[in-house]
């Protein structure tokens, strides 16, 4: 097996299923990183300090500071597998597609709203998916949290090891990295609450600055670093709030306007997912008081 150094120790991986050791080498080529789906859905604090030198070692990852349960998703498709210790707590690997391995450190462990580390590292708790799944890019994993020994700091310690190798320097992929605007599950249904502002429309189109959403099913609000979404406005939609929206061109709005959209149920795609142009469609807004 292979090993891989984590925050503070090295770590080895024991009693990944045959299962899901054939379904990542079928899908394997030649171990180059792909683009990623960034790993967070969430305002997320992002710098390099892969190699800092630790107690135990140098930090063979980068530490992304992000709220408490924040969603974690998959950087790629791919197989997963639960570990923990002592020092990283509860931890996922994921096999990519691609030959790339993932470790995704200190996940939840809390049961409670406060600190309490009464959870065990197990589905609803810690991860989102089976022990083994079979996952697609920017699908929920897990959550963010502060088990081992990030106590007190929940962050989440991010690492890439090309081919399964040494750990690289995840900083140039994270970067690069597109952000999914929600998670999901490819094919799975789902619609959007988008709060913001809207500050284009026309033509059968609206572009949002977002900075908050909710995904239903079962989410809640999420804080989200700022970014323009362009809708797709269908036939039909109730627009008599916002006539802008009727326009012929989509142009910018010369006062933008406090809103939440609601986006139409639909099977998410990886373009949905990230909030591609025109792949989210339009349900209804309302207009909003500022935060």
């Amino acid at each position: 097996m292979r090993r891989h150094r984590t925050t503070a120790a090295v770590l080895v991986l024991a009693g990944l299923s045959a299962a899901a050791v054939t379904a990542t080498a079928r899908g394997r080529e030649s171990g180059t990183v792909p683009r990623l789906v960034f790993p967070l859905v969430a305002k997320t604090v992002l710098w390099d300090n892969y190699g800092d030198p630790r107690p135990n070692g140098r930090h063979a990852g980068i530490d992304l500071e992000n709220p408490w349960r924040a969603p974690v998703v998959a950087v790629e498709a791919g197989a997963v597998k639960y570990w923990e210790s002592s020092l990283g707590g509860c931890m996922l690997y994921l096999y990519g597609a691609s030959g790339t391995t993932y470790m995704y450190i200190h996940l939840n462990n809390d049961l409670t709203a406060k600190n309490d580390n009464k959870g065990a590292c197990a589905k609803g708790v810690s991860f989102a998916v089976p022990n083994d799944a079979q996952v697609t890019a920017g699908q929920q994993i897990a959550w963010v949290g502060d088990s081992g020994d990030a106590y007190g700091n929940p962050h989440l310690h991010f690492e890439v090891h090309p081919n399964d190798g040494v750990d690289v320097d995840p900083f140039r992929y994270l970067k690069r990295a597109v952000k999914p605007l929600f998670a999901a599950r490819e094919g799975s249904i789902f619609s959007l609450a988008l709060h913001g502002q809207l500050v284009a429309a026309g033509a059968g189109a609206a572009t949002l600055r977002v900075d908050r959403v909710r995904k239903y099913p079962g989410g809640h609000w999420l804080d989200v670093d700022a970014r323009e979404v362009e809708l797709t406005v269908p036939l039909g939609t109730d627009v008599e709030a916002f006539a802008q929206l009727a326009s012929a061109t989509l142009r910018p709005l010369k006062k933008p306007a406090g809103v939440t959209a609601y986006t139409l149920r639909a099977n998410a795609t990886p373009e949905a997912i990230v909030g591609a142009p025109g792949e989210l469609l339009l349900g209804r807004v309302a207009p909003t008081a500022p935060r």
